[in-house]
């Protein structure tokens, strides 16, 4: 029976939960899957009305126990990795520039964590590099292509494999100057160079072989040539 006494009630009902943890969570685990939908509505009221307080609580945990936490995403992520895998796709689809932005904010803030999980992966993984190069070569040249333009400053720098492979297409697989078919070995020209201002975007970009773009170099196109306007 209930005493009329707070401070009465609040002792007994602490002994009482210290004396039966074990027994009172089986109950709460047990109405919760019982009544999944009606816990998961009321979890997620209790978390938007109380957003703040709760976060600053996850942070604090997650501060003092950073092992415990990241062990446990681990495991779950073992149990159930296409279903996670799929939610992050998700988040990633519905929020591409916050997911951007918290990639970059990531690694400038775990720089030297990123480079060396980097090294270790491609020390392990040389095999199935070494494959995936062969297999998609037209990567390999629009990844250097992009990190040319990146170090050169480039005004904009925006060109994708999707629309180096459109464009070869487009193009029947033949360089510009000299008409020669050249599939799976044309080269990106810039009709401005990097070094003289130009961007590295399909504007300003068009098919050659590796001789026409020797010859080519940072000065002006061979023979007239007109850029793709759309892809």
């Amino acid at each position: 029976m209930a005493s009329k006494d707070p401070a009465k009630n609040a002792i007994y009902n602490a002994a009482y939960h210290a004396t039966h943890r074990e027994e009172i969570a089986a109950r709460k685990a047990a109405s919760r899957t019982a009544n999944i939908e009606k816990a998961r509505a009321q979890e997620g009221s209790r978390r938007a009305t109380n957003r703040e307080k709760l976060q600053a609580q996850d942070k604090a945990r997650y501060a003092a126990n950073p092992e415990k936490y990241r062990a446990q995403r681990r495991a779950r992520h073992a149990a159930n990795p296409e279903q996670r895998n799929a939610k992050a796709r998700a988040r990633r689809l519905a929020n591409p520039a916050q997911h951007k932005a918290y990639g970059v904010t990531w690694y400038w803030t775990h720089r030297e964590e990123a480079s060396m999980a980097n090294a270790v992966w491609r020390a392990t993984h040389q095999d199935e590099i070494r494959a995936y190069r062969v297999a998609h070569p037209e990567r390999g040249q629009v990844a250097w292509q992009r990190r040319r333009a990146h170090k050169a400053n480039a005004p904009v720098n925006d060109f994708t494999p999707a629309q180096w492979r459109e464009m070869q297409a487009a193009y029947d697989h033949r360089c510009v100057y000299c008409g020669k078919r050249r599939k799976g070995t044309l080269t990106q020209d810039h009709i401005t160079a990097l070094s003289q201002g130009g961007s590295h975007t399909y504007r300003n970009i068009v098919p050659a072989c590796g001789s026409c773009n020797s010859r080519k170099h940072a000065g002006p196109v061979l023979v007239p040539v007109q850029p793709l306007l759309v892809l």
